[in-house]
């Protein structure tokens, strides 16, 4: 994640020099409280009164990690996004691209997930202006299929050229609706069968 506005930058502690274990401990109760708050009450109950109290951490520190309450949000979206590790391209696109969706239907499948994303939903609706301060995070989780899809439009199995949000959206959609809908239980033969599917679309006959 590489926030582009300063006060983006301020949003994001500094990774370079070793964080006191004291500063990270309280962020990780603050971030927990938010988190528990924002699904209990939803976006407009995430307030810095409620999460200082909730999280027995005092204000002033909260103030110290986030300069305001959208700051916060924005860090409660980022640390309960499903992450996915990077692939090494060296394996192949199909088995790359298989890699990528089993993790994303781990992750989608994970109980504490599936209790939390509807309230993500939520605060993304309720405060449009999260989705512009997160723009680097997004672009960071596209740049990676745009690789995975490169490498198929090079291997000649898929067109040069696809637009990875689309992609995204093809692939992910049905495992996000498993999710969604409780059906946990099917979510990776779902991810197989949508892999399975966007592969053979491309097959020539």
């Amino acid at each position: 994640m590489f926030p582009t506005s300063d006060e983006q930058r301020a949003e994001v502690p500094a990774t370079a020099a070793p964080i006191d274990p004291r500063i990270a401990r309280s962020r990780a109760k603050l971030i927990a409280a938010a988190t528990e708050i924002l699904v209990e009450l939803g976006p407009r109950g995430l307030t810095v009164d409620a999460v200082a109290e909730r999280s027995g951490v005092a204000k002033s520190t909260l103030y110290r990690h986030w300069p305001s309450r959208t700051a916060l949000m924005v860090d409660v979206l980022r640390e309960n996004m499903p992450q996915v590790e990077p692939v090494d391209l060296e394996h192949g696109f199909e088995p790359c691209l298989r890699t990528m969706m089993a993790a994303l239907a781990d992750a989608f499948a994970d109980p504490e997930w599936c209790r939390i994303m509807p309230s993500l939903f939520a605060l993304k609706h309720q405060l449009p202006e999260i989705d512009d301060l997160t723009e680097a995070d997004h672009e960071e989780r596209t740049a990676m299929l745009r690789d995975v899809l490169a490498a198929g439009a090079g291997e000649g199995l898929i067109p040069p050229g696809l637009d990875p949000h689309d992609v995204i959206s093809m692939l992910v959609g049905p495992i996000l609706m498993c999710s969604l809908t409780g059906e946990t239980d099917r979510i990776h033969r779902v991810a197989e069968f949508a892999v399975d599917r966007f592969l053979a679309s491309y097959d020539t006959p």
